[in-house]
């Protein structure tokens, strides 16, 4: 490995190992940072500070005081930046990653894109011996970079691209002949690409613009826009990137600090995207040091689908701002909501948010799957003189068994009562039901109400004579419940059913009116 990584600094691949982690099964920190600067080709040039953008973002991630990656390699140069030689570089520098390591892969340079009838546009970064009029020859597909790093075995996978594909001046990218007056012939901007790779978990992609907009340079900033704020994030500007005042800076935060700046240096022009899935604290940290992470841990709400583009966030009916965007919110029970631009609400839910975890917007959007509770408690019924009046619960709820819009929360449940003992009449024996049934409540957040209807078996055998009786017939329900989140997936439950019902029995027909009072645990969301 030592005599490949001197060979690729020779062709202009730098491996900087600030600390490296000596241990082999260690976890470690990788990152492969490229810079396309000097092409072969006439019409791909223009660009000034690509090779300064992946050298300034390198030293960044390798120092020991701002990323702390165990290993960073800088590729830049004409020889060392071809298709070839980057697919080289790229198989060297991972060929020894393992399942706890962290990989991220930054590119900036040119990109183009090509039209297709049937598949849409393909978008391209262009390596420096590409040509414009052949990126499907030359170039290196934006999808198969994505595969390349969701393939990888690090568990912890960051791809990150400072380049554009629409063509126009200014900007990293160029568009051939062919494709110009291809997009000149349509009307509006041309087809989005299809088919990329869905992010997995603890995966993020950052793109320094959405699509068919400008990646800017700045002779200013001495940059691209989008890396001199992400470099910012990283650096300078750490203590007003680091949202949740953990002590680091994740590739999230990161992003939303370089998100919100560059949106605001370019007047809206540049307005980069996001797709990550980070599941609880599995986060991608990009600046500070693990082992100092501070005590004052916030949790951090998210949303980044287009989906929710101009709805608004509101934590306990507090306003806090408009989608997508990152925001920090107390530890604890909320009350997440989410609305349209008119105040409709798509989604309202009360969840727990532990410190230092992440909550995706879209997966609430998305609608809760289906959860059980499992709950114990009494029911307290009057109007017979027949059975206990008062009797131990058991109930097994299967909450949202099909799925409807929101705030609809539909539930089968089953229960069983029993008790033993003196009866009503004087004698002595056990008596109980057992009962199946549905409701169909509204969920309000913190509460759920609603209607529903049970058929039931009550039972009851006399203890002097030893005879079973028993009898079927229906009840209405009405229900009310509520929990407290333990967890995403973990709840405290209580549940009040008032219930009405005919109660049959060999002595005749009673209108028994009651409720049962249930508490217990729900799994799942």
């Amino acid at each position: 490995m030592i005599s490949l990584l001197a060979s690729l600094a020779v062709a202009g691949v730098v491996a900087v190992q600030p600390g490296a982690n000596t241990s082999t099964f260690a976890p470690r920190r990788v990152a492969v940072v490229i810079g396309v600067q000097q092409y072969a080709d006439p019409a791909l040039q223009g660009l000034r500070f690509a090779t300064k953008d992946a050298r300034d973002l390198g030293a960044a991630l390798g120092s020991a005081d701002v990323g702390g990656f165990d290993r960073v390699t800088v590729i830049e140069g004409a020889s060392a930046t071809t298709r070839d030689a980057l697919r080289i570089a790229l198989a060297a520098a991972t060929a020894d990653l393992q399942r706890d390591d962290t990989f991220l892969l930054y590119l900036s340079g040119h990109g183009t894109l090509t039209l297709d009838p049937v598949e849409g546009s393909r978008l391209w970064f262009l390596p420096s011996d590409a040509r414009l009029e052949a990126p499907a020859e030359t170039g290196v597909a934006v999808t198969d970079l994505e595969e390349l790093v969701n393939e990888l075995p690090a568990r912890r996978r960051v791809l990150i691209l400072d380049t554009c594909h629409n063509g126009r001046s200014g900007s990293k990218s160029s568009l051939s002949g062919t494709t110009s007056r291809q997009i000149q012939g349509l009307r509006g901007e041309p087809p989005a690409p299809r088919g990329d790779r869905e992010v997995s978990e603890s995966e993020a992609r950052l793109f320094a613009a959405q699509y068919y907009q400008p990646a800017m340079e700045d002779p200013d900033l001495q940059n691209g826009v989008y890396t001199h704020f992400l470099l910012e994030s990283l650096t300078d500007a750490r203590r007003d990137a680091d949202l949740d005042r953990d002590g680091l800076v994740d590739v999230s935060e990161a992003h939303e600090y370089a998100r919100d700046h560059t949106i605001a240096y370019t007047g809206g022009l540049q307005v980069p995207r996001a797709e990550y899935r980070i599941v609880g604290r599995e986060e991608i940290y990009l600046s500070g040091r693990a082992a100092e992470r501070t005590g004052a841990e916030q949790a951090l709400i998210s949303a980044y689908d287009q989906v929710l583009n101009r709805a608004r966030l509101l934590v306990n009916g507090i306003p806090r701002g408009e989608l997508p965007g990152l925001y920090a919110v107390e530890p604890g029970p909320q009350t997440i909501e989410v609305q349209t631009a008119d105040g409709r609400t798509i989604v309202k839910d009360r969840v727990n948010l532990d410190a230092g975890s992440r909550l995706g917007l879209e997966d609430l959007v998305q609608g809760r799957e289906p959860a059980v509770e499992v709950l114990v408690g009494a029911s307290v019924q009057a109007g017979t003189a027949f059975v206990h009046p008062v009797q131990a619960s058991l109930g097994v709820v299967w909450v949202r068994p099909v799925k409807l819009p929101p705030p609809l929360r539909p539930d089968l449940h089953l229960g069983v009562e029993f008790a033993d003992g003196a009866l009503p009449e004087g004698s002595v024996g056990s008596s109980g039901e057992l009962s199946a049934g549905a409701t169909f409540a509204v969920d309000l957040g913190p509460v759920w109400i609603g209607p529903g209807v049970d058929l039931r078996v009550p039972l009851r055998r006399n203890g002097d004579t030893g005879a079973l009786e028993s009898a079927l017939t229906g009840a209405a329900l009405a229900s009310i419940g509520g929990g407290v989140p333990l967890g995403r997936d973990l709840a405290l439950e209580l549940r009040v059913d008032g219930e009405l019902l005919p109660f049959p029995t060999v002595y005749g027909t009673d209108l028994v009116y009651g409720a049962t009072v249930r508490a217990g645990v729900r799994f799942g969301r």
